[in-house]
């Protein structure tokens, strides 16, 4: 499932972690919409963000997620990791599946945030990156996970 990186100009990359939240029926996936001052406004994601020097990604999934929206989540199953370069930054981006497992979504570091049936994020704007995220989640939660491996 891995994404190739287009022919890169960039000598580094940037480690990105996602979290692709379902509710504990499997029933919906958590979006959120990107703010107005941050790169690639006004699209829509699965929340994640940036890794810290030496952070697992799957620890920065678990902090990201806290951060941006303030629940607590499991991450459950990865996704094998999807390489993409923007004009600005070559970026490796680390999917998470993950069960909501407490507290509330805020928008502590989102425009907005949605609960939605799977199939429905097909119908937003999401990063050119997402695309196979996207088509993977928008088949439902057992074709996103029969695509994954569990973490022990």
């Amino acid at each position: 499932m891995i994404t190739p990186a287009k022919s890169s100009s960039h000598s580094s990359h940037i480690d990105v972690a996602i979290a692709i939240v379902f509710d504990a029926a499997h029933e919906r996936v958590l979006i959120c919409l990107r703010k107005l001052d941050t790169v690639l406004a006004g699209y829509w994601e699965f929340p994640g963000g940036k890794c810290d020097p030496g952070e697992p990604p799957v620890a920065c999934a678990v902090r990201e997620i806290r951060e941006e929206v303030g629940i607590v989540i499991l991450p459950t199953h990865m996704l094998t990791p999807i390489e993409h370069e923007y004009p600005y930054a070559r970026v490796r981006l680390h999917p998470f599946v993950c069960e909501h497992v407490g507290g509330t979504v805020q928008h502590l570091a989102v425009a907005d945030a949605k609960w939605l049936p799977p199939d429905h994020v097909l119908n937003y704007r999401f990063p050119e990156a997402n695309l196979r995220l996207m088509q993977l989640v928008g088949a439902g939660f057992a074709a996103l996970i029969a695509e994954a491996a569990p973490l022990v």
